[in-house]
């Protein structure tokens, strides 16, 4: 099962970044790959709340991928999961969610990303791989939290 946590300060409150973190609707402006956001079901920040990703793969393809909420704790934890059943990568993953963690700093606020990803069958000889691209897509992520709460602090 490849876990992968990464952790970064920003100066922003708790409150900000949760909810930065937790609307579906600003994927696109810190999450790897997500250009739109689709079919969002329920507020932002609210357990069980649903939406559709749409990626753009290094193919020039674009993934349509299926969330949902399955954990929020207002503003100290978000977790989201891949809705697998149906899918075609439900016979190589038995769950794949990301979980943040924030807890204020005195710079503002820590923020700890994880991401578990259970393999099913073959694909489990492929943990280490998949470890690296999630370390480099949550150091990307983080990255690009880091640079948005840098452009909104006051001059």
């Amino acid at each position: 099962m490849p876990t992968v946590t990464r952790k970064t300060t920003v100066a922003a409150t708790p409150e900000k970044v949760y909810d930065l973190i937790s609307d579906p609707a600003r994927l696109p402006e810190w999450w790897p790959r997500v250009i739109r956001v689709e079919d969002i079901a329920g507020k932002p920040g609210a357990e069980r709340s649903r939406w559709t990703a749409v990626l753009g793969a290094d193919s020039g393809r674009m993934l349509r991928l299926d969330y949902r909420c399955s954990g929020a704790t207002r503003p100290r934890r978000y977790e989201w999961e891949h809705e697998l059943k149906g899918t075609p990568y439900e016979s190589h993953l038995a769950k794949q969610s990301v979980e943040a963690m924030i807890t204020p700093d005195r710079e503002g606020s820590e923020i700890s990303l994880t991401t578990v990803n259970t393999l099913r069958g073959t694909a489990k000889i492929a943990g280490f791989t998949m470890k690296k691209g999630q370390r480099e897509l949550l150091d990307e992520a983080l990255g690009s939290l880091v640079e948005i709460f840098e452009a909104s602090e006051p001059a």
